[in-house]
């Protein structure tokens, strides 16, 4: 990245991909959030403002990062942020700390983050703001849609397709070939062997539920 970074928000995902930030190298110029004030300081970082600070005339010099965490019911504010970026013309590059591990034909989308220990096998295609947490594994020709998380420790074997805003748990493991629909939530620990619809939560021991998104 050339330009300096502003990270939005300052949770606990924020500190991790803070860490990251420096370890690529790159400038971290403050964060942006309304719960602490303005001018304040945050790991030795200034508290830039809130979300009004993006409508200033220096906003375009910087990149921007997103900081908050992606818990299944976060997933639409995280989404929400993600566009209100975009809509602004704003920078959103992909974030990938030193000790991932990518095969070389991986694509990977805007505001992208890669955290580490994490693993992604030859022709995997990642989407916007797709988060893979710390060591994650994605194997070969899996495709992962936009706003998907998936948590840490989680594995998808060969080919796993998740939808929009797909979220894998922690500790899950998706066997290959599997689909999962947009929304679809799977708890941690799980492991994966049919297709799930969209908007379909997977939990251990129970059944699955279908529920609506807030």
């Amino acid at each position: 990245m050339t330009k300096p970074v502003v990270i939005l928000g300052h949770g606990g995902h924020a500190e991790v991909l803070l860490d990251v930030l420096r370890l690529t190298g790159c400038e971290v110029a403050g964060i942006l959030t309304p719960d602490l004030p303005a001018g304040s300081l945050w790991q030795g970082l200034e508290v830039l403002g809130g979300d009004d600070w993006l409508d200033c005339t220096e906003a375009g010099d910087h990149a921007f990062a997103l900081g908050l965490g992606m818990l299944p019911h976060r997933e639409k504010r995280r989404r929400g942020l993600f566009s209100m970026l975009l809509a602004r013309g704003l920078e959103l590059p992909a974030v990938i700390h030193p000790s991932a591990i990518l095969a070389r034909d991986v694509l990977v989308g805007r505001g992208v983050q890669i955290m580490a220990g994490v693993v992604v096998q030859p022709g995997v295609r990642i989407g916007d703001d797709a988060l893979l947490n710390t060591r994650s594994s994605v194997d070969h020709h899996c495709h992962l849609g936009a706003h998907a998380h998936v948590a840490p420790g989680a594995v998808l074997c060969g080919d796993v397709h998740l939808g929009e805003g797909a979220f894998i748990g922690a500790g899950a493991t998706v066997i290959q070939g599997i689909s999962i629909g947009a929304r679809a939530q799977v708890a941690a620990g799980a492991t994966v062997v049919r297709d799930i619809e969209a908007g379909v939560r997977i939990i251990p021991g129970r059944a699955p539920i279908k529920f609506e998104e807030a």
